[in-house]
């Protein structure tokens, strides 16, 4: 009997040593999506969210061998609750990873807690100029473009090719608004054109009759205009209705696919710039558009782009360290050398890790039965620093 005992024993320890030997399955990767779901900015807010998923569904919600669980929460485009929601998914989901940001607002007020607790984050949407110049972090990264590169393209493009002399701004009151303003006149100013004054409005504003007002008593050439989400819709459709005529400038969120379906009409004509339309005809962006539509039966917008590429950057840095996104030091250096071909054109980053964009001069045209932003010239590379 205790031969046997002994004999169970010596063939057991084995086992149990070849058994515990077994690797552990690893645990998901979390990344935190922050966007405005809810608010002035949920169309961009929703783009975003849509091309998140477009990406992560494409790679089976698995990187490097590791699941993917993505955390979302709505930040209202509030930069008070944004901060308590960026910190829910840190401290209370350990999120290994931030991903979207629409507001310039939300941007500048969560800067300090995502650089100081060290959070990898890539932005999406917001656009805030410092967040990669003044208050850049080894820790945010950035596929939206900044406030300033597509409107330093607009300021002399308007100036130049459009032979716009004399110009009126109406804008939304906060970060983006004022910060795209600048930019624009800058480079329109510098090309010779003049810049009579410059209007602001709440975001969110129903009624633009006040600030309408304003602009028809100027003899300007153009009218610039810099709005988001409904607030494009509501101006463009009141302007029109209000009688004035003069031709309207603007930076792409001014009219996206979802104003121009607000609006109808009232956006025909109406030029603007941004790095992305889902009318351009290559076979990046053919096979991207078919697959957001299979998806999410609409066609993507600049923000589902910047979304979808930023999601791809996380995912290409993250197989590149072999999954292993723990290693923070590893996984921002290989995300700062992540190159790959977008929906747009390359997608890279600079020395303060924003990404250098093609820019598109897109105007509104009627094909068939459908207004399209329709490319118009191309700017290749602009950074935060272009000029002409």
């Amino acid at each position: 009997m205790r031969r046997t005992i002994l004999l169970l024993m010596v063939f057991a320890i084995p086992l149990l040593t070849f058994g515990t030997a077994w690797p552990q399955a690893r645990e998901p990767i979390r990344i935190g999506a922050l966007l405005s779901l809810t608010g002035p900015l949920t169309v961009n807010g929703e783009d975003n969210l849509n091309g998140i998923r477009l990406y992560f569904e494409e790679v089976g919600n698995t990187l490097a061998g590791r699941k993917i669980e993505l955390k979302i929460e709505d930040d209202a485009s509030n930069p008070t609750l944004a901060l308590t929601k960026v910190q829910k998914l840190v401290e209370r989901d350990k999120v290994h990873v931030v991903l979207g940001v629409v507001s310039s607002a939300v941007a500048y007020a969560i800067r300090d807690y995502l650089h100081n607790n060290k959070v990898p984050t890539m932005v999406t949407t917001a656009g805030a100029t410092d967040l990669t110049l003044a208050r850049k972090s080894p820790y945010i990264f950035r596929t939206a473009n900044d406030n300033t590169q597509e409107c330093l393209v607009l300021g002399y493009y308007t100036a130049t090719k459009l032979g716009y002399k004399t110009a009126v701004g109406i804008a939304a009151d906060f970060a983006a608004g004022r910060e795209m303003i600048a930019a624009f006149s800058k480079t329109y100013t510098a090309a010779g054109g003049k810049f009579l004054k410059q209007v602001y409005t709440p975001l969110g504003t129903t009624d633009f009759a006040p600030y309408l007002t304003q602009i028809k008593q100027d003899e300007a050439d153009v009218v610039v205009a810099m709005m988001y989400g409904i607030d494009g819709a509501r101006l463009m459709t009141q302007y029109r209705e209000y009688g004035l005529r003069k031709p309207v400038v603007g930076q792409g969120a001014l009219i996206s696919n979802d104003v121009i379906k607000a609006s109808g009409n009232a956006s025909l004509g109406v030029i603007t710039s941004k790095q992305y339309t889902d009318a351009l005809d290559t076979p990046a962006n053919r096979q991207f558009v078919n697959a957001f539509l299979k998806e999410h039966k609409t066609r993507p917008d600049a923000w589902s782009e910047q979304a979808y590429v930023g999601a791809k950057a996380i995912g290409e840095a993250i197989k590149a360290v072999g999954g292993n996104i723990e290693d923070t030091s590893r996984f921002l250096e290989a995300l700062r050398k992540v190159k790959f071909q977008g929906p747009a054109g390359t997608v890279f980053f600079d020395q303060n890790q924003q990404r250098v964009n093609d820019v598109y001069i897109r105007k509104v045209e009627q094909e068939g039965n459908t207004l399209v932003n329709k490319p118009i010239d191309k700017f290749p590379n602009v950074s935060q620093s272009w000029t002409p």
